[in-house]
């Protein structure tokens, strides 16, 4: 499993079995080992695959958030999942169990859209590190249309109340323009931010 830890740094497309494999180190049962070799005989089959870094691509960042409501079986806890490019460069991901059982779908979303709001942030903090100005604006795509309307929405819900204060970072960092929010449904306004 360290290995497979270790790969996870420039193979993306194992980051979700990793981290599933991960939660049974202490126990791991003969279902565990199988799903282990299973992914090595995947990695063994495709050894060119990883991520490359075009020298030609534009400094935008953009980065996609996702939720599962209750995706694990085991605590009926929601499994989040985001990434983040620059330009068309992978830069940033990151697959993971929250800490808490969500009571909905827009929860869980809202929960994993505060936590990539923070992951936008720092990596604007350094790029301005390295004194790299980004060319368009910074967009986060969800794929949660109530989760785009409570982040949008000033207004008190009574439905959202349950949420913490700390996840309303998403509503700040929207208000005084750090990105902006859009649905990943919208296929016309992610043409619009390409051109």
């Amino acid at each position: 499993m360290g290995k497979l830890l270790y790969l996870n740094n420039t193979r993306p497309d194992i980051t979700f079995v990793t981290q599933q494999l991960s939660q049974f180190l202490s126990n791991p049962t003969v279902a565990h080992h199988n799903a282990a070799l299973r992914t090595l005989r995947y990695l063994k089959s495709c050894p060119g695959k990883g991520l490359f870094f075009p020298e030609n691509s534009s400094l935008s960042l953009q980065g996609f958030s996702d939720a599962d409501w209750a995706g694990c079986l085991d605590t009926r806890k929601s499994v989040t999942g985001q990434c983040f490019f620059l330009g068309h460069s992978l830069i940033s991901w990151r697959t993971t169990k929250q800490t808490t059982v969500s009571r909905s779908s827009s929860e869980a979303e809202y929960r994993d859209l505060a936590s990539a709001t923070c992951e936008v942030q720092w990596i604007l903090y350094l790029l301005q590190d390295l004194h790299i100005t980004c060319s368009k604006l910074h967009v986060l795509y969800c794929d949660n249309l109530s989760t785009i309307h409570i982040a949008a929405n000033p207004v008190f819900h009574e439905r959202t109340k349950h949420l913490e204060i700390d996840y309303h970072i998403v509503r700040e960092k929207l208000h005084v323009g750090v990105m902006k929010l859009l649905p990943v449904s919208s296929q016309d306004q992610i043409a619009d931010f390409f051109h």
